[in-house]
């Protein structure tokens, strides 16, 4: 049963015109969430030198990763099959986009569309899941106990790479780098193992990195979606208070008021569903 479902926009950009590249589906047995890639300012390289207001004036609009990720919610919502199934179907519409947008990548202001998600389904007491990168499932059992989480495969496998490039985000170099060599690159092996994150971009190496899988349910079960901007509010152990004995009200007052105290850890835009079992 679909209890909650909510995208929060990222603080600095309320009342700002801006994207909002989170988007979901939700219904009672399947749920879908799709984190959309960002895109970087039109005419800039070196984001150091673009103030946010600056860059909230020179942000794409429509946003590719608005497109990517509304079309990929869009296709699972209509598709069926596995779920691994229907993100190959959204992986290929999001290839579509991009003929049609972006005439020669760049990894830059003409970077891929694209994004990232999770889904679910769940029939009888099976819930079958399927997830790239770091958007995720977690599912809590009457008790509060985390029964089963996907991991975070950037944080795990891409990261600590990424963290050792040495060129500061801001700087077209680093940025290139980490969109060219570890997204969706299946040669990127170190120390023996892949260290490339995956992301729906409509490239066919894309789904390589879909991972899927099924647990059983037992009754009152809470199975939560989530983009991103949720994971460090997992950690947090008034969030489970709150999902637990669920009030709206309550739990949007919460999340306010955590992003507004730390923007950095709980600010920017995320998007949760709720269901129960």
């Amino acid at each position: 049963m679909l209890i909650y479902n909510k995208t929060f926009e990222n603080i600095k950009t309320l009342n700002c015109d801006f994207p909002i590249e989170d988007q979901f589906y939700a219904t009672n047995t399947e749920a879908i969430v799709a984190d959309g890639i960002t895109r970087d300012p039109v005419g800039v390289l070196n984001l150091a030198d673009c103030s946010f207001k600056e860059m909230l004036k020179k942000y794409p609009r429509p946003s590719g990763a608005f497109l990517a990720a509304k079309d990929i919610c869009s296709t699972f919502s209509k598709n069926r099959g596995t779920l691994k199934e229907r993100l190959k179907d959204c992986n290929n519409n999001v290839k579509k986009l991009n003929e049609k947008y972006i005439k020669k990548c760049d990894y830059l202001q003409n970077d891929y569309f694209g994004a990232v998600a999770a889904c679910i389904k769940i029939e009888n007491d099976i819930l079958y899941y399927a997830y790239i990168c770091d958007c995720g499932v977690i599912v809590y059992d009457s008790l509060g106990n985390v029964k089963f989480q996907t991991e975070n495969d950037k944080l795990l496998y891409s990261d600590p790479y990424i963290n050792k490039i040495g060129i500061p985000w801001n700087l077209p170099e680093a940025r290139l780098i980490v969109r060219k060599d570890y997204r969706n690159n299946l040669n990127n092996i170190v120390d023996g193992k892949c260290v490339s994150y995956g992301a729906l971009t409509g490239e066919a190496s894309a789904l390589e990195f879909i991972k899927s899988g099924e647990i059983k349910l037992s009754e009152n079960d809470l199975i939560v979606l989530y983009s991103d901007g949720f994971i460090n509010f997992l950690q947090d152990e008034e969030f489970k208070k709150q999902i637990m004995s669920f009030n709206k009200d309550d739990f949007e007052k919460y999340i306010n008021f955590k992003s507004l105290q730390n923007y950095d850890k709980y600010g920017k835009e995320k998007t949760i569903i709720l269901l129960k079992k």
